[in-house]
């Protein structure tokens, strides 16, 4: 996948819990707060950027787990 696809790329919220290892939990977090943005197709076929989960993960990862 080159980097434009891989910025473009929408994910289901099962497939950032099983490649990123977060719960549902925590996903439904990160958007309550702002820090994700839903993209909603329907009330049920949400997805979400995969360019925001990474950036959103690695800055997580260098505040030690703190947003």
């Amino acid at each position: 996948m080159s980097h434009q696809e891989k910025s473009t790329a929408l994910l289901s919220a099962q497939t950032i819990v099983s490649r990123f290892d977060i719960g549902y939990t925590t996903l439904h977090k990160f958007v309550k707060h702002g820090l994700l943005t839903p993209i909603r197709f329907s009330k049920r076929l949400v997805r979400y950027r995969a360019s925001e989960i990474e950036a959103l993960i690695e800055a997580t990862a260098k505040n030690g787990g703190v947003l």
